[in-house]
């Protein structure tokens, strides 16, 4: 019965007491605009902004009330392109149209305490 009783009130607790958080996604930053992905563990939304600034995006939260808690960047690796399987007289190497692309993207992760 005591066990019973404390996971009721542990459950309880968690529903008065809950957090929000969304992860800011920068796709691409150019001297023009700004695109994004919001991914807000319901659905992922892109936007594209004409202010380029990513200090600017991160006021624009704070002002909403979201708390900046960690910063990550990660490298993309992109590579386009056909491996031919068999190495022909004009190609030594067997590599045809391959292109590497190299994103920087960075990740904004926000925190919102909900107090019911």
């Amino acid at each position: 019965m005591k066990s019973i009783s404390c996971s009721l009130f542990f459950l309880a607790s968690l529903s008065l007491y809950s957090q929000e958080w969304i992860i800011i996604d920068v796709l691409e930053q150019s001297k023009k605009e700004l695109v994004y992905q919001i991914d807000d563990g319901e659905k992922v939304k892109r936007k594209t902004v004409k202010n380029p600034s990513i200090v600017r995006l991160i006021q624009d939260y704070q002002e909403k009330g979201f708390k900046l808690k960690t910063v990550t960047q990660g490298v993309e690796l992109d590579l386009n392109g056909n491996l031919p399987m068999i190495n022909n007289r004009n190609n030594n190497f067997g590599v045809t149209h391959l292109n590497l692309f190299n994103n920087n993207r960075v990740m904004l992760w926000f925190e919102k305490e909900k107090k019911e």
